[in-house]
């Protein structure tokens, strides 16, 4: 070894040793975003927005994006709109060269693009919330320093992120459509916002369903639900979109758009009403989940009465008046019920969110959570609003009908609501308090409300009611049906519903003394500290 051409020869052989990095080197991979440049730069601000999203929404987009069903629905997408492309351009050859023929491709890249959107899509974002409350892992999610709201959020955002692909799929599609004429940017952009609107609207829904399951009964029937309400959507949405398509009749003037826009209003109302209505339903006992709920429903109360008095004095039809009435008569109706099955007991934290003074408490009384304050704001809240859509018709001079349907409604929904009250506080003393218990109680009385009048005139007379009457006050079908069909109104019906829901509702009054009976309580010293210690 100690000649030099034979260690020459040796060193030769050996290996090259690779560079010994120290122990707090970072791997390459881990230090792109140092880097300097162009794309260090924009690795660096990649970094940042991902700190900055919702981490179920990074959670949830990643599963998703390597879940097979978003695979195969992806490729199924890309292989269907390749076959109809293929399909439609040799059914119309040679005469595509010649004739307009993008209405005809535009309705088969229509139904490529429903399918997923408006099915797919809903149906992930309730599977994926619903498991996580089946399978016991929204416990690791509870624990964490993540809100409610931040969780839905989060799945709404990867459902979000899924319609974006779905789209990044079609769009070229719907630019081809255009290139074949017979269709214009404005029809392409309406369809597509039609559908992305239809879809959000679904999948707000899916998730605010999901969170009301707790068993294998009720999942299934949430889920039931939701098909049901996907397959109207499909109908609905298709006949609006073809229908516009083919006549070619869309509208582009100040009174389609003012009405879009209103209308447009209450979609998004009711989006922000499912999620929070979802949020509320997973966040802990001990929060106030009914006071944010109510201010939505009151908000959206007053976007329908704008958007109904201003349709009924454009077009100067009191129907439209009659449909506003009655909608927000169902509105309340459901909403009223809902609130019935909250619990009557309430946290230190949320008495700590009482009003502390005798003026708040005088107009925030009925947003404190509990049956008898929900009860009473459902009341209160659709009554004036009824009310005021039924005189809009007086103050330009029209007929009185609206106004009286107006106190119809509000009699109707003094009798059910204060009737179901009743049987609730009595039933919950031995089965406790639940929405499902309100909803099947009001259910019942619906049903009774029909059936009752015609076995009593058959009972006294023999055969059920051939002709309408003030027996027939408690028959909401048979009177509303009157009203819309034949023009009649009966003002001895609307007296007595006035007279029979007035007197039930003055024996609910003397039972809301436990409401008066919150008061403010003030937060301790420890709970300060805590909440600035976390603040900083």
């Amino acid at each position: 070894m100690n000649d030099p051409i034979v260690a020459e020869l040796v060193a030769a052989d050996l290996p090259t040793p690779e560079p010994v990095e120290s122990d707090d080197a970072y791997h390459r991979y881990v230090c792109d975003t140092d880097r300097t440049g162009f794309w260090g730069t924009i690795d660096r601000w990649s970094d940042r927005a991902a700190r900055w999203l919702n981490p179920i929404l990074i959670k949830e987009a990643r599963q998703s994006l390597k879940s097979r069903q978003f695979s195969g629905t992806f490729f199924l997408l890309l292989i269907a709109s390749l076959f109809w492309m293929t399909v439609g351009v040799v059914t119309l050859a040679p005469d595509i060269y010649y004739v307009p023929s993008g209405v005809y491709m535009m309705t088969g890249y229509y139904f490529l693009l429903a399918v997923p959107m408006l099915a797919m899509v809903p149906l992930a974002a309730h599977r994926s919330l619903s498991s996580e409350l089946d399978e016991g892992t929204f416990e690791m999610l509870a624990i964490t320093k993540l809100s409610a709201l931040r969780i839905v959020t989060g799945k709404l955002g990867s459902a979000l992120l899924q319609m974006l692909v779905y789209f990044a799929v079609l769009v070229p599609c719907f630019a081809f459509c255009y290139l074949l004429r017979g269709v214009d940017l404005p029809m392409i952009a309406t369809t597509i916002v039609v559908v992305f609107t239809v879809s959000f609207l679904l999948t707000t829904w899916g998730l605010l369903l999901s969170t009301i399951a707790q068993t294998r009964a009720t999942q299934m029937l949430t889920m039931l639900m939701l098909l049901v309400a996907i397959f109207f959507a499909e109908i609905f949405s298709a006949i609006f979109v073809l229908s516009a398509v083919y006549t070619q009749e869309l509208i582009w003037d100040l009174e389609a758009l003012l009405f879009t826009g209103l209308f447009g209003l209450v979609a998004v109302s009711c989006m922000v009403l499912f999620v929070k209505a979802a949020a509320s339903r997973i966040a802990p006992v001990t929060e106030n989940r009914s006071t944010p709920l109510r201010w939505i429903m009151f908000v959206q109360q007053l976007i329908w009465i704008g958007s109904i008095a201003t349709f009924a004095l454009w077009s100067s039809d009191d129907d439209v008046l009659m449909f506003g009435c009655l909608m927000l008569g169902g509105y309340w109706l459901l909403m009223g019920t809902l609130m019935l099955g909250e619990s009557v007991d309430l946290s230190p934290r949320v008495l700590r969110t009482l009003p502390e003074t005798t003026l708040g408490r005088m107009f925030l009384l009925w947003m404190i959570p509990g049956p008898g304050t929900g009860y009473m704001f459902a009341l209160t809240t659709s009554a004036t609003g009824i009310l005021a859509l039924g005189m809009c018709s007086l103050i330009v001079g029209g007929s009185i009908q609206p106004f009286v349907f107006a106190m119809l409604m509000i009699g109707y929904l003094l009798m059910y609501l204060s009737a179901v009250r009743l049987i609730v506080l009595v039933v919950a003393r031995r089965f406790g308090s639940s929405m499902g218990l309100a909803l099947a109680a009001m259910c019942s009385l619906l049903v009774l409300g029909i059936v009752v009048p015609s076995v009593f005139m058959a009972i006294v007379t023999g055969a059920p009611s051939s002709f309408y009457g003030v027996q027939e006050t408690t028959n909401w079908m048979w009177t509303i049906y009157r009203v819309f069909d034949d023009q009649k109104l009966d003002e001895a019906v609307v007296a007595a519903t006035l007279v029979l829901g007035g007197s039930l509702a003055m024996i609910n009054l003397f039972l809301l003394f436990r409401e008066f009976s919150f008061r403010h309580v003030a937060t301790p010293t420890r709970v300060t500290e805590d909440e600035a210690s976390t603040a900083i």
